[in-house]
C-alpha cells in the first residue's frame, strides 16, 4: 500500500459520520499515528486505548483473558469499544467499536504463530477476522505495519467507505473471516440482557455537533405535552445543549418492559423532532 492510498483511505473514514473507540494490544500501533496525523481525526476517534501490559488488559475486560491474543479477547475488545462509543458519541452519529489483539515477532523467538485477530462492532454487525503471518517472513516492524494496514481497512468497512486498498498480505496469508448480522430486534434483546448499554433512535434530523446532551428519563406511558415542555425548558435552563428522551427499558422498581412496549412506546417520538 502507498503511502497516498492509505492517506486518501483515511481521509474517506474521516469524512464518513462514523465515530469511533479503538482499543489495541500487541500491535497494530502505527494505524494510530496513520488515523491522528491526517486532518479530521476528532471526527473520527472518539478514544484510543493501548492494553500493553496483562493488567492493563485484565483491568478492561474485568476478567483474565483465557488467551490475550485470541479472536474470543478482539471480539470482547470491541464490544467494550462499542458501548464506550455509544457513551462519547454526538447526538446521531453511527457508531464503531474496534478491538486488536496480535502475537507478531518479539525479542526472543516465538514457538507458536505470528497473528493478529480484528473485531469491530457496529449497531447491525459483529465482524471478526484472524490472520497467521507467514513466520519469518517480515521483521517486528513491518508485521505491525501490516496489521495497522489491515486494521484500517477494517475501520473503513465498517464505516461504510468505499475502496480497493488491499493489504499487504501474501497469497497463503489468507484472512479467516466471521461476520454476525442483527436486526433491531436481537439489537434490543441484547439491550435487555445487558450485553449493550443503550440504542440510539435519531429521529431527529437536526444531528448538529453540539455535544452536550439534555436527557429527560421516563416511562412515556403515554407519551405527552407535559414530557415535551419540561424537556424544552430544561434544554433553556442548562444553555441549550440536544434534548433526548431515555426510554427505562430496565426499571428497578418495575418488571423490564418487553420488546413489543418498547416498540409501541418509540413509535410516539416518530411524531416530534427529538432523539430517544
Amino acid at each position: 500500500m502507498t503511502d497516498s492510498c492509505r492517506r486518501a483511505l483515511v481521509e474517506a473514514i474521516h469524512s464518513s459520520p462514523t465515530q469511533a473507540v479503538i482499543y489495541l494490544s500487541g500491535g497494530a500501533s502505527q494505524a494510530l499515528g496513520w488515523l491522528m496525523s491526517v486532518p479530521g481525526a476528532s471526527n473520527t476517534v472518539l478514544e484510543s486505548v493501548v492494553t500493553y501490559s496483562r493488567m492493563s488488559m485484565i483491568q478492561l475486560l474485568g476478567k483474565v483473558p483465557a488467551q490475550a491474543a485470541s479472536s474470543q479477547t478482539a471480539e470482547e475488545m470491541a464490544l467494550l469499544a462499542y458501548n464506550r462509543a455509544l457513551k462519547l458519541s454526538k447526538p446521531g452519529s453511527p457508531v464503531l467499536g474496534v478491538g486488536f489483539t496480535g502475537a507478531l515477532a518479539s525479542a526472543q523467538p516465538k514457538r507458536g504463530d505470528h497473528r493478529f485477530h480484528v473485531s469491530t462492532r457496529t449497531s447491525d454487525r459483529f465482524w471478526t477476522s484472524t490472520v497467521t503471518l507467514t513466520k519469518g517472513l517480515r521483521t517486528r516492524e513491518q508485521e505491525d505495519g501490516v496489521s495497522s494496514q489491515y486494521l484500517i481497512k477494517a475501520i473503513a468497512n465498517a464505516s461504510k467507505v468505499p475502496g480497493t486498498f488491499v493489504p499487504d498480505l501474501t497469497e497463503s496469508e489468507v484472512p479467516d473471516e466471521y461476520e454476525k448480522k442483527f436486526d433491531e430486534e436481537e439489537e434490543l434483546k441484547q439491550l435487555l440482557s445487558g450485553i449493550i448499554c443503550f440504542k440510539v433512535y435519531p429521529f431527529s434530523s437536526n444531528t448538529s455537533n453540539v455535544e452536550k446532551k439534555i436527557i429527560l428519563s421516563g416511562s412515556f406511558n403515554p407519551l405527552h405535552d407535559g414530557h415535551l415542555k419540561l424537556l424544552e425548558i430544561a434544554t433553556s435552563i442548562c444553555g441549550g445543549g440536544y434534548p433526548c428522551f431515555e426510554l427505562s427499558a430496565v426499571n428497578a422498581d418495575k418488571p423490564p418492559l418487553e420488546i413489543p412496549q418498547i416498540n409501541d412506546r418509540v413509535k410516539q417520538f416518530e411524531k416530534v423532532e427529538t432523539n430517544l
